[in-house]
């Protein structure tokens, strides 16, 4: 694979090595599946389990096969088939297979997936759309959004001199019957939904900001 296909398909890591038939096209799960094989082997600077500098001490031991779910290439579902070199530790006697930037470990969403899905996410479209459109699960997306909003912290020390807001209708699991919306009434911009109208629960939320 020459280097301007890489930088296409978002393989741009030095430690993949792809054969000369690295292409396979198939049909799974009722979908047209583009298959990519590669390699992933390097030698590791340290031990992934007890930190250990390697100065001989970490060796090859076989290898160990994982999928990799890409973006979608042309509307056509695209996975990497890896093939990771799996070390062996003898100061502590583990093993840990090798690493690469393109995938959270223990996840077989590719980081520009999951990045795609999150953007998608802050659009006017459904769950379900999103799903269809990337080839993944419903529960996937809903994974993706609970993620988001781990890393969502809001603001506290600021408020509009205009503050627009409104009630409406939303999810059926929210704690109150009408949800409120405000808004910057000089820009446009949202500031934020709470599920509960009621000043019970809105009291306690605006004091939250600073005077």
């Amino acid at each position: 694979m020459d280097h301007c296909t890489r930088k296409l398909l978002g393989l741009t890591d030095e430690n993949l090595f792809f054969e000369e038939e690295w292409l396979e096209t198939i049909e799974e799960e009722g979908f047209r599946t583009n298959l990519i094989h590669a390699k992933l082997s390097y030698i590791p600077s340290h031990c992934r389990k007890c930190g250990i500098k390697n100065e001989g001490q970490i060796i090859k031991n076989g290898s160990h096969k994982t999928k990799v779910q890409l973006l979608p290439y042309q509307a056509t579902k695209t996975e990497l088939r890896l093939v990771r070199t799996r070390f062996y530790c003898k100061e502590c006697q583990s093993t840990f297979n090798a690493q690469t930037n393109l995938v959270d470990e223990n996840c077989y969403l590719s980081k520009e997936l999951k990045i795609q899905i999150a953007l998608e996410l802050a659009k006017n479209t459904t769950r379900k759309e999103i799903a269809d459109r990337y080839f993944v699960s419903d529960v996937t997306v809903l994974r993706v959004l609970h993620t988001c909003l781990k890393t969502y912290h809001p603001r506290f020390d600021t408020l509009p001199s205009v503050l627009c807001f409104d009630e409406f209708k939303s999810m059926k699991s929210c704690s109150g019957k009408m949800s409120f919306v405000f808004m910057n009434g000089q820009t446009q911009q949202l500031i934020g939904v709470l599920e509960n109208r009621r000043l019970a629960f809105l009291k306690p939320y605006f004091l939250k900001f600073t005077r």
